[in-house]
């Protein structure tokens, strides 16, 4: 073997070596815990480095590790040290004082030949209050440091995976193969402050797959938190969808067509349209003779469509829907000749209505399904119709308002005006124009805009303030504006209603100049009837 054959094959021993030590610290990053002490011995066990957290211990350095062990435990940790420096990985619980120690120490190698021993020991200890708290939320979450190395786990983490405590692994140990690239990259963003969420699986201990939604976020450089929501019944139902479709496309098919049906009833411009169509969908896909949709307002069900017998009034509410709800979404009542199935219109998490249907059969597997997206997508639909018909009608009222309306920020910025207000100042046409201005320009004098102000802020509402404002054109108005606080954005603003009272203002200036003149002109006869008289 020539001189550059045998470096490269001392590289390669190098390299392993490398390795092999790398792997010693891993199986003790993985023991670490947030109070843990970090040790090294050599081969005679004195300590060579004892570290508590972040802090160095001094004073044992040099010292045999069994002078700050029990006597009871001395020779149990004597017969692990031998084992460590035999090449075997040791984990036991150690007594030293009044504390108890869970300790893993593995061999500290050099060139392949164990010069000594590295370990971890954390103190046993029952749950921190922050531990009790954690167990307690319902959905799956764990704490890592920046390794993902698992330092806290709940309850329904533990419960997800199999595992009495997973608390000291390593979040890889429970991401399947497929998808460790995709949570390293998530990781990466996520210690740069970007929250990420995909879906994964995750192994358990008895090798189950399990689907599961994880969201990773970064705590500020320290660590890493982990929340899982599970997705197996998502999962179960896509999983038999593709099982139907590989086994039976003619059928298949002809579900997609009653989802399509599903949407389509689904996407209608108005209510009633919506109404109409969902009844239709609900006969031809369930084949009913009877069905009705009823929306819940103040506790009683009003039903705004139906087909076949007009639903009883004697329906309880607070049943169906509580009922519907604990049964995801269906209820179903089976009697010897008639049979009622329910379903309730949630959206975002408030139930705001039911479908109601008689029929004379259960109902199937995919039939339940299809309720449930019928039932989801109406709810969706007739609850963004029915906010847009307010928005609209609220916006028609806006627009044909004769008082001036607007929204603008407290440094005078305009936001947002009627047509009413733009034709006040003169600006009708030139709405653009105006948002370039800012508010206290609209004055006469801008101290009155800090008069205004000041008075919102002290009250939080404005009523009849008067002055005088400028048009365009320069004219001068007078007006009469009452305005209150909102929020938008986490930023308070200023929405008003403008009146514009010039003409007013004017009649009453008329009235009493006449008033003045008149009274002048009285003032005069009597003089001179005075005169006369006298």
């Amino acid at each position: 073997m020539d001189e550059e054959d045998r470096s490269l094959g001392e590289a390669i021993n190098e390299l392993k070596y490398k390795i092999a030590e790398l792997s010693d610290f891993i199986e003790i990053y993985n023991a670490m815990a947030q109070n843990s002490i970090m040790f090294t011995l050599d081969h005679k066990g004195n300590f060579v480095s004892l570290q508590k957290g972040d802090s160095p211990v001094h004073k044992l350095e040099g010292k045999s590790f069994l002078s700050v062990l029990d006597k009871e435990d001395k020779k149990k940790a004597a017969e692990n040290f031998m084992k460590c420096l035999e090449g075997e990985k040791v984990n036991t619980s150690i007594k030293a004082g009044e504390k108890t120690f869970d300790i893993v120490a593995v061999p500290k190698k050099r060139e392949n030949k164990v010069e000594g021993v590295h370990g971890i020991a954390v103190e046993k200890s029952s749950k921190s209050s922050f531990e009790r708290i954690f167990d307690a939320i319902g959905e799956a979450m764990a704490i890592s440091d920046l390794l993902g190395n698992i330092t806290v786990a709940n309850h329904s983490l533990n419960s997800l995976l199999g595992y009495e405590n997973v608390k000291n692994k390593n979040i890889f140990d429970f991401v399947d193969g497929e998808n460790v690239q995709d949570v390293r990259d998530d990781i990466r963003e996520a210690l740069s402050g970007e929250r990420r969420r995909r879906e994964i699986y995750v192994v358990s201990r008895e090798g189950i797959k399990i689907p599961v939604e994880v969201e990773i976020s970064g705590i500020e450089g320290e660590g890493l938190l982990f929340l899982m929501r599970e997705l197996t019944h998502k999962k179960v139902m896509e999983n038999e969808i593709k099982e139907i479709s590989e086994e039976k496309d003619a059928h298949i098919n002809k579900f997609k067509e009653k989802i399509s049906e599903i949407y389509d009833a689904a996407n209608k411009s108005s209510v009633q349209d919506l109404y109409d169509g969902t009844i239709r969908t609900i006969i031809k896909l369930f084949d009913v003779d009877s069905c009705f949709i009823g929306l819940i307002s103040d506790g009683e069900l009003n039903v705004v469509a139906y087909h076949g017998e007009k639903p009883s009034e004697d329906i309880s509410v607070d049943e169906v829907v509580s009922v519907a709800v604990s049964k995801d979404g269906i209820y179903e009542i089976y009697g010897k000749e008639e049979n009622y199935v329910y379903a309730a219109l949630t959206e975002d998490k408030e139930v705001v209505g039911v479908i109601g249907m008689k029929t004379d059969k259960e109902l199937s597997d995919d039939s339940r399904c299809l309720l449930k997206l019928l039932s989801q997508n109406a709810a969706k639909s007739i609850v963004y119709l029915n906010s847009k018909y307010a928005l609209r009608r609220c916006r028609e009222t806006i627009d044909r308002a004769v008082e001036g309306i607007y929204r603008t920020t407290f440094d005078g910025k305009i936001m947002e005006v009627n047509p009413a207000f733009a034709k006040i100042f003169g600006y009708e046409g030139r709405e653009k124009e105006l948002k370039k201005i800012n508010a206290e320009d609209l004055f006469f004098k801008a101290d009155d805009r800090k008069k205004f102000l000041k008075a919102l802020e002290k009250e939080g509402m404005v009523r009849h303030f008067e002055t005088k404002y400028v048009t365009r054109d320069n004219t001068v108005i007078f007006g009469r504006e009452s305005a209150w606080i909102a929020h938008e954005n986490g930023e308070k603003i200023i929405e008003g209603i403008f009146q514009d009272i010039t003409p007013q203002r004017k009649i009453e200036e008329d009235a009493r100049f006449y008033n003045s003149l008149l009274r002048h002109d009285i003032y005069n006869k009597n003089e001179i009837a005075i005169g006369y008289l006298g």
